[in-house]
């Protein structure tokens, strides 16, 4: 009995984490040079206001950039261009929803500029209704596999030739 809801304990904290980490807000967006040609190779860096790097990326092939699983509030963006052959530069921005997009604005001439580019395509940030009903199945189906090793664990009585308890234990979707 106590190894079934040890069982169950882990199942659902693994559920937990799973949906925790889905939910956390994303930052994304490009960097492009004055011409709107993509930068690769660009360090931005995520940070909360004590300086705590929350996250970091290099830009890809087209300039694009995705940070993920960050907490909403005030956040400190920096661009270090690294070899790319740009000017770095720095903004804030104050994270409210799943998934913002600030794009960069960078040259050899002057500071990168920030700028917000609106909510990004929401692809990760929340679940859909298809999404919650397989965690939810999952966690389900969790409580009647341990309801049911339980159920035939404790009832012998009610067994059959194989072993198994030829009644069904009582599912309950209330975690």
């Amino acid at each position: 009995m106590k190894h079934n809801a040890k069982i169950l304990s882990t199942t659902l904290l693994a559920i937990t984490l799973a949906t925790g980490q889905a939910m956390g807000a994303i930052l994304s967006g490009v960097a492009l040079d004055p011409q709107g040609m993509p930068v690769s190779g660009i360090l931005i860096t995520v940070r909360d206001s004590a300086g705590k790097i929350l996250g970091q990326t290099t830009t890809g092939k087209k300039g694009e950039y995705e940070i993920d699983n960050l907490g909403k509030g005030t956040l400190d963006l920096s661009l270090n261009p690294g070899s790319a052959g740009v000017q770095g530069g720095s903004g804030v921005l104050d994270l409210t929803g799943g998934c913002q997009m600030v794009n960069w604005q960078v040259s050899n001439s002057g500071r990168a500029v920030a700028s917000q580019g609106g909510p990004c395509p929401d692809h990760r940030a929340g679940l859909s209704a298809a999404e919650w009903a397989a965690i939810g199945a999952l966690g389900i189906g969790a409580g009647v596999g341990i309801g049911f090793g339980v159920s035939s664990a404790t009832s012998s009585s009610n067994s059959n030739s194989s072993g198994l308890s030829s009644t069904p234990p009582p599912v309950s979707s209330s975690f």
